[in-house]
């Protein structure tokens, strides 16, 4: 079903629609709310989040032939935005479970939640641009097309912007590799 059709149906509550947004989208939007909030159970719950203010909005929402999805990630990463800035938890269920795991070394399950910290922090310091283009190819695994449509912007600034934000990460992480052994 093209997009203007599924915004129609959307618009009707038609639950075959929603469903095939929520099995379209689901994992990708998942993987990208997941990298940015850094908790799998809490990204569970935003996208949840996510899909109900889809249909509380959907009545207003104007289709301008940008594709359904991009609307989804904006509304996906704002509540994840907002996560972030409330108060968090001090580690999260799985890096516990994974140190805890008694067939894993335990210093080394130390050592890679050490460097995943250490990663993020660094990640972190990218625009939010940046951290937003690189999300969708490589958590989301978007192509450059796909990202270039949901962000609306053309495959050659996606393209541009990605250059940059992996450049910046590698100077980023060159850097910190002296203080925090990543």
């Amino acid at each position: 079903m093209d997009e203007a059709e599924l915004v129609r149906r959307l618009k009707q509550y038609d639950s075959e629609a929603v469903g095939e947004v929520v099995h379209s989208h689901g994992p990708a939007l998942h993987r990208y709310v997941a990298a940015i909030v850094g908790d799998y159970h809490l990204a569970e719950d935003l996208v949840s989040e996510t899909y109900m203010r889809m249909l509380e909005h959907i009545g207003k929402y104007a289709y301008t032939g940008a594709p359904v999805r991009a609307w989804l990630y904006r509304i996906a990463h704002n509540l994840a935005i907002s996560a972030l800035r409330r108060e968090r938890p001090v580690a999260d269920e799985e890096v516990l479970a994974e140190v805890a795991t008694p067939e894993a070394d335990p210093e080394q399950a130390l050592i890679k939640n050490e460097r995943r910290v250490a990663f993020r922090r660094v990640f972190l310091q990218l625009t939010e641009e940046q951290q937003q283009v690189l999300m969708l190819r490589f958590v989301a695994e978007h192509s450059t097309a796909e990202v270039a449509g949901l962000l609306q912007k053309s495959e050659g600034s996606v393209k541009q912007a990605q250059f940059r934000a992996l450049r910046s990460l590698a100077r980023l992480l060159k850097r910190a590799g002296g203080k925090d052994g990543i």
